[in-house]
């Protein structure tokens, strides 16, 4: 239910992303290129501008891999361009996705760790001791590193060279108008998503959500199943209640009783229930769990669901506290003891000579009775999260 979404996106986005760095990729290969006639030089400029904006000169252009030692070992190519304005752009393409340990690598040497913002998410900006700033963000298999005057100038040269800025990146605000002129091809690549696009999103959506509620309804409900016995011939719905009920008989701490409805009974046991006062304040706490089991005759079926329910209270100097809880649903197993201190007061509220109430509960002992009985009267005991009606009987079971 996890991985699978998460391989179908990773081959969803893939495709999205060599797309968009193909062009990027071949003008970095191109710059790369010695020029060797004035086609090849024409095609370097507009790889140039295209990449680093629409000032860039290609003969200011420069291969950096060597200068950096092993941050750039695994790169294709590694591309610094200084623009005139003082601004520069370093543009590598990895072998590798994600380009995470070049990007830390380049950080450190660049000695650019500490005292900046972000993360590889949202790209890494820091004020330089020079006082320009410094951008860097991996994405795909690139990465990049802008340097500026300030942020804004940063967000205007990424969006000259078409490459995104993420919505939280750590860069200072700009205003409308400045945020105007520097969307230029970011902004235009943004094109608004086709209605059949956000259609099939909804439509995937929608049935992952059906897939996995039937896989949580049904999984749960077949983890817990108990068949009948083997050759054991189902006995009629009155008999198996009167079965049920002669458990109320025997030694055991929870109690069988019928319903609202004539198929209907619940086993309840409160397996906690003490009030005491410590040194400080009172306080009382109340356990309950209750199976609602409901009489197939058809199917020979009895379809059980848990409630649980817990209740403790405090009160003294310093105030009053309340906490209720409740829940359904399936409980596979459960096993809890715990013991309270304190001088303990009986239902009248009268002190009795215990300073100390212990309990333990073990949903095994409670079911397992509950359990044999229904197999031994050629039944299955079927566990469902949820009691839906019939026709919903396909999801929940």
């Amino acid at each position: 239910m996890i991985v699978i979404p998460q391989i179908a996106g990773h081959f969803y986005k893939a495709p999205h992303t060599t797309q968009s760095e193909a062009p990027r990729a071949a003008a970095l290969e191109q710059l790369a290129t010695p020029a060797n006639d004035s086609t090849s030089t024409a095609a370097r400029a507009m790889d140039a501008k295209s990449l680093f904006g629409p000032d860039a000169d290609p003969q200011l252009i420069s291969d950096v891999r060597a200068a950096y030692g092993e941050v750039f070992a695994d790169a294709d190519f590694a591309q610094f361009a200084v623009l005139p304005n003082g601004e520069t752009v370093l543009l590598a393409r990895f072998r590798i996705l994600p380009p995470r340990k070049g990007w830390v690598n380049y950080l450190r040497v660049a000695g650019l760790q500490a005292g900046g913002k972000g993360d590889s998410h949202r790209g890494y900006a820091i004020t330089r001791p020079v006082g320009d700033r410094v951008y860097a963000l991996p994405f795909g298999t690139m990465l990049g590193v802008w340097t500026g005057a300030d942020d804004a100038t940063i967000r205007a040269r990424m969006s000259a060279g078409g490459f995104r800025i993420p919505r939280n990146a750590p860069l200072g605000k700009v205003d409308a108008t400045n945020a105007n002129e520097s969307s230029g091809a970011a902004s235009a690549a943004r094109q608004p998503k086709s209605p059949l696009r956000i259609a099939l999103i909804a439509f995937g959506l929608a049935v992952y959500t059906l897939i996995v509620v039937a896989y949580f309804f049904k999984g749960s409900a077949w983890s817990g199943t108990y068949r009948a016995k083997p050759g054991v011939a189902p006995v009629t719905a009155s008999e198996l209640a009167n079965r049920l009920e002669a458990i109320n008989q025997l030694d055991v701490p929870f109690q069988i009783e019928r319903g609202l409805q004539p198929n209907e009974f619940f086993a309840t046991w409160r397996y906690a229930d003490a009030k005491w006062i410590d040194l400080a304040r009172a306080r009382g706490m109340k356990r309950t769990l209750r199976v609602r089991m409901v009489m197939d005759e058809a199917s020979h079926k009895v379809r059980a669901t848990d409630y649980a329910a817990s209740y403790d209270w405090s009160a003294g100097r310093g105030g009053a506290n309340l906490e209720w809880k409740a829940g359904m649903g399936l409980v596979l197993f459960q096993r809890e003891h715990q013991r309270v201190f304190g001088l303990q007061l009986d239902e009248q509220g009268r002190f009795k000579p215990e300073l100390s109430y212990a309990y333990t509960f073990n949903l095994d002992e409670m079911k397992a009775p509950l359990m044999e009985a229904v197999a031994h009267a050629g039944w299955d005991w079927r566990p469902t999260v949820w009691q839906g009606p019939k026709w919903l009987r396909w999801l929940t079971e």
